[in-house]
């Protein structure tokens, strides 16, 4: 899915939260006016949709479904039956044979009071899968899957009449589709084009049903939850601070003996679809559909000896030590064969005086990642943790 069709998608599902919360129209007449018919028109209250979706972040977190005030029947108390004059009881006992008792309220109950939280989680969720945001994704994914499912056990235990079949079938439907997002983007595979394409596909179903759904209820809901008071959809980005390096920037620290200095810098990133083996195959890598693979160059200079200390050697950080941050999500580096056509693969070396050990670090991420927004960390142990960002350079 492009930007456009992304941004559209997104949109709309904003837009049709807000259109849950529409009141019924009412007769002109009707409108405004004050108990007790004394005629004059009083203003009606506008619900603004930006501050309905500030943030309902915690309800939305949690995956529990946002509560509804019960509106309040206006219908007649029912009490027993009171026999007519001319009528014994027994008499009216068989003219109106008892009616069966079904689930119709129950449904109409769920799909009021769970329906904020499906749309919500699914926006989110949609708008991680846009920015390829991965752990973000996958979370909300789960909770929405976890919240789907859960309906669904509950609404096969309903008995309903045939008034509330369309009702059912277009809840049903949503709450599959909300499970197949979900289920797509389980597991620990990273984000590819096909489950990225798979799971916003099924949540654009899902809100579609969830539609057909609310235009099945004889009442919209007439108010906002007080529970919906902030929601983010935004996602974080990474801001680069004062205390992050930038490429080409050195970072200058003592092996663990304190007998060498040492000097680390990360030099250069850049992205590759593929490389090629040199073992005489020639075989190609090649990225997964909508993956790339970010090749960050390091550099480590042993600076030479220091003090009475008679140790000249040093050992320079491992692969596993680097660490890329992109917003939410963390990735580790894949470790390369020898021979590529990137060149030498960083690896840990002992260096001696005045050695150095350079070579790239890889990670496969997604297509869409910006490097402008990624930080790389060095885990040094006593030594610190150096962050760059790979967005500026000196």
């Amino acid at each position: 899915m492009d930007l456009p069709d992304a941004v559209v998608m997104i949109l709309a599902l904003i837009v049709f939260t807000g259109f849950i919360f529409s009141p019924s129209p009412v007769p002109p007449d009707a409108a405004g006016q004050v108990p007790g018919g004394s005629g004059q028109s009083q203003p009606v209250a506008v619900q603004n949709l930006s501050s309905v979706l500030t943030s309902v972040e915690e309800r939305v977190y949690s995956g529990h479904p946002l509560n509804f005030t019960p509106g309040t029947g206006t219908g007649a108390v029912d009490g027993p039956t009171v026999p007519g004059e001319n009528e014994t009881a027994g008499e009216v006992e068989n003219s109106t044979p008892p009616a069966p008792e079904y689930d119709d309220e129950e449904l109409v109950r769920m799909v009021k009071e769970n329906s904020v939280s499906l749309m919500l989680l699914a926006v989110q969720n949609s708008y991680a899968l846009y920015a390829w945001d991965e752990k973000p994704a996958k979370e909300s994914a789960g909770k929405l899957q976890a919240l789907a499912s859960g309906l669904l056990k509950n609404l096969a235990r309903l008995d309903l009449s045939d008034d509330q079949k369309d009702l059912n079938e277009s809840f049903t439907l949503a709450l599959r589709s909300y499970v197949a997002a979900g289920e797509a983007l389980q597991g620990t595979v990273p984000l590819n084009r096909t489950t990225v394409d798979a799971a916003i596909e099924a949540n654009r179903q899902g809100s579609n049903h969830l539609r057909e759904a609310f235009e099945h209820l004889q009442y919209p809901v007439l108010e906002v939850p007080e529970e919906i008071v902030a929601i983010n959809i935004s996602l974080p980005r990474s801001a680069a601070s004062d205390e992050e390096l930038v490429l080409l920037q050195r970072y200058t620290y003592e092996d663990r003996n304190r007998a060498n200095d040492i000097s680390l810098m990360l030099e250069s990133a850049r992205v590759t679809d593929k490389y090629y083996l040199l073992d005489g195959s020639g075989e190609a890598v090649v990225a997964e559909p909508g993956r790339t693979f970010l090749l960050v160059k390091v550099k480590v200079t042993n600076l030479g000896h220091k003090g009475e200390n008679r140790i000249y050697t040093l050992r320079t950080p491992d692969l596993r030590d680097f660490t890329l941050y992109y917003r939410d999500t963390a990735y580790t580096p894949v470790k390369l064969p020898a021979g590529t056509t990137l060149g030498e693969p960083y690896a840990a070396a002992t260096l001696n005086r005045y050695e150095i050990k350079a070579g790239y670090v890889v990670f496969d991420v997604p297509a869409a990642l910006s490097t402008a927004e990624c930080s790389v960390r060095v885990n040094l142990g006593t030594a610190g943790s150096p962050v760059w960002t790979l967005g500026r350079t000196l």
